[in-house]
């Protein structure tokens, strides 16, 4: 039998992934960058971001890291976590805190409902956005690594 391994993503959805991250962000920085706001308003909405967008990458990270694991420990009950309980937590808080952050600062800000909601709908294309990219991003890896096993003589493409 000779089956091949096959990507788990197409290069689509990778440019895809890639470019609604990139998208997000700079809607959200063009949208912070033309507001009529203080200086310190403009860096906490900011940080908001960047806090949301590391947390869900390290979530994404977390949960997969967990799956696995918890799999190979099946196999093996002496294979140790990638993961501590406290890492894995504090992933979670983490996501937690920047969202609370964001809707708190939002809910409190005088902006009018359709500001409030070009936010909300541009930190939500960021969120889904940066676990899609680390997924990809860690998913071609392996693929890589699989495919060069496979056939250490060819050119990877796609």
């Amino acid at each position: 039998m000779n089956s091949r391994y096959r990507r788990r993503n197409t290069p689509a959805y990778t440019a895809a992934s890639y470019f609604s991250l990139a998208a997000g962000m700079f809607l959200f920085c063009i949208g912070v960058y033309n507001a009529d706001w203080d200086l310190n308003v403009k860096g906490y909405y900011l940080l908001c971001m960047i806090l949301i967008t590391m947390a869900c990458i390290v979530v994404q990270k977390v949960v997969r890291d967990n799956t696995e694991d918890r799999e190979l420990r099946q196999d093996n009950p002496n294979h140790r976590m990638r993961n501590t309980a406290a890492f894995t937590g504090m992933a979670y808080v983490g996501l937690i805190i920047g969202f609370a952050m964001f809707f708190i600062g939002l809910y409190n800000a005088p902006f009018e409902l359709n500001v409030k909601g070009y936010y909300i709908a541009v930190i939500l294309l960021i969120a889904y956005s940066a676990i899609s990219v680390q997924k990809v991003v860690r998913d071609n890896a392996e693929d890589k690594e699989i495919l060069e096993r496979q056939d250490p003589h060819r050119t990877i493409q796609g």
